[in-house]
This record gives structure tokens, sequence and C-alpha cells, in this order.
């Protein structure tokens, strides 16, 4: 039940009759009409109509993403003596990791995407590009006879988003 506002504040303020008011810490409403109810109606069922259920938002959902790609990688400690790199990347952003190696031995780049769509992984500077799909498979990749540095760089084929995880380790002989 709505109780009408003391005639003695209008008094004081004769200018915001029919107008929302604020005064101290008491907000009345004088004068609603059939507009004010309309008005009301539209958007308690507009806001009613998108209370359908929680949606993850864009960075819980790539949060999701990220720890199931790196889930995906092979559990390799960072201190381990075969870890050599490794990173977590929008596939938006790409990665250009540029890795320093020892000669002589044999190393394994290893890339999980989950999302949608593919992405291309390029290993050194003349190897042709992979495509890797954004399925939330780990696909892995030999590297002998590396050089001093090697180039990874991971790129979004076009409609590609998710999250792309990436390892480097070498390979016991």
């Amino acid at each position: 039940m709505r109780q009408e506002a003391p005639q003695e504040r209008h008094r004081e303020a004769p200018h915001l009759r029919g107008r929302l008011e604020l005064l101290g810490d008491e907000l009345l409403r004088a004068g609603r009409g059939p507009l004010t109810a309309v008005v009301a109606l539209a958007c308690s069922s507009f806001l009613a109509a998108g209370c359908s259920g929680p949606t993850p938002s864009g960075s819980a959902s790539e949060e999701a993403q990220g720890v199931r790609a790196q889930g995906l990688l092979e559990k390799v400690a960072p201190d381990a003596p075969e870890f050599v790199e490794s990173g977590l990347e929008r596939v938006a952003d790409g990665v250009h990791a540029r890795s320093a190696l020892a000669g002589g031995r044999t190393y394994k780049v290893s890339v999980a995407c989950v999302g949608t769509g593919t992405v291309e992984l390029t290993i050194g500077d003349k190897a042709p590009p992979q495509a890797v799909p954004c399925d939330g498979v780990r696909s892995s990749r030999p590297v002998q006879d590396p050089p001093d540095v090697l180039p990874v760089d991971i790129t979004a084929a076009a409609g590609a988003t998710g999250m792309v995880a990436w390892q480097i380790t070498a390979v016991p002989s």
C-alpha cells in the first residue's frame, strides 16, 4: 500500500510537485501517470526475459578453456631437466616464442587448442605451417637438430577462437 507524501514537504519545494524528489534519504514519487505504469511494465518484462539462467562471461569461458588446454599437455615440472618452455595464450593473440635450445638433442613441441576453428603452427623459419584444430586434442611435433634459437609461431586461422597452450620439452636420449 502506497503512502502519500506529507504536504509540508511540497510546500517547501513547490516546483518539484509531480516529479521525482529526493529529500534526505527518502525517495518520494508524486503524480504517477499511465505512461509510468506502461514503462515499468515494459522494463520488468524485459528484465524477466533476460533471466533464463547464468551465462558464463567471456573471461570465465576463456579461463575454463585455458585450464582445459593446459591439462592436455604433458605434466612436466618447470624445474625438470626435460622442461624447456611453455605458455598459454588467447587464440586471437597467438604465440610468437623464441626458445634457446641446446644442439645435438631432440625436442618435442606440443600444442593443445580448446575453442573453435584451427590454429596454424609453424616451427622454425623454414617449415610450412601445420593446421591444429581447436578440438581439445593435444598435437605434438618432434624437432631434431634444432637451431640455437627455435621460433615457434601459432596464429589463428580465420574465425578461430579459444585458448591455446604450448610446451617445448627435451626428448630423453
